[in-house]
């Protein structure tokens, strides 16, 4: 991505501040997907379909996949660029891109996702297609190679498996579990030990379904061969599976 391709989308200078900082002092997982979260919203309101503007017709945007690759993120303290821009449109999905540049200029970590707009009363998706006119779009530049995949939830060998309640502080402007959630309570399945040893290098995460407050989930994490572990999110009383969530580490 050359300087002139970076201009022309929304790009902010953040910091890494104590409580984005994991245990080793590095720029968390979680937050990583938090400043996506936040610069997604605002370059969307910017441009008229963000938050407020599917309020007014009764819906709201729904992340439904993600994939992002990651190296040596920055540290604390240390600032940083993040650059987003509307990549496509496939089928239902809007396609939305992210990178993150380091302070001496390097791409450190990059990501794409695909989100579905919901109907506030049925639940269902509807097309992208009435706000496409206002997404500045660029498909001629992407962060990945493709388009964030399809987990297949096929079998591993057993890690662990817990329980959790669904608390109030899981819960977005939504009403459902915040997409961030997910992500932690996976990271938090990977024991202390291997986390200080080894660096997670890629995440992939498909959201299958809404969960709730005082929901009971299950969360079944596997070794998948390779580096890859996946984490199942379950709720309980129903035995739907809310989403999966793949995390490779070296």
């Amino acid at each position: 991505m050359t300087r002139i391709d970076t201009e022309q989308f929304f790009t902010k200078e953040l910091n890494v501040n104590s409580f984005h900082s994991d245990l080793k002092g590095k720029l968390s997982i979680p937050s990583v997907f938090y400043f996506f979260q936040e610069i997604a919203w605002e370059h969307a309101t910017l441009h008229g379909f963000g938050y407020d503007d599917l309020k007014t017709q009764n819906q709201f945007w729904v992340l439904s996949r993600i994939h992002l690759t990651a190296d040596n993120l920055p540290s604390w303290t240390e600032p940083f660029r993040l650059s987003t821009w509307p990549s496509g449109i496939d089928g239902p999905f809007a396609l939305r891109d992210f990178v993150i540049t380091n302070n001496k200029g390097k791409q450190v970590a990059r990501a794409t996702s695909s989100w579905l707009i919901i109907d506030a009363q049925t639940r269902r998706p509807k097309r992208p297609d009435g706000f496409r006119d206002k997404m500045p779009v660029c498909d001629s530049i992407r962060a990945t190679a493709t388009n964030a995949p399809r987990i297949d939830n096929i079998q591993g060998n057993l890690i662990c498996e817990t329980n959790h309640t669904v608390g109030v502080c899981d819960i977005d402007v939504n009403g459902h579990i915040n997409n961030t959630r997910y992500i932690e309570w996976a990271v938090n399945s990977i024991p202390i030990g291997d986390y200080k040893s080894k660096t997670i290098c890629q995440v992939d995460v498909n959201f299958l379904s809404e969960g709730f407050c005082s929901d009971i989930c299950n969360h079944k994490t596997e070794d998948m061969g390779e580096g890859f572990r996946k984490t199942t999110i379950t709720r309980v009383s129903d035995s739907k599976d809310l989403a999966l969530v793949r995390i490779a580490t070296h």
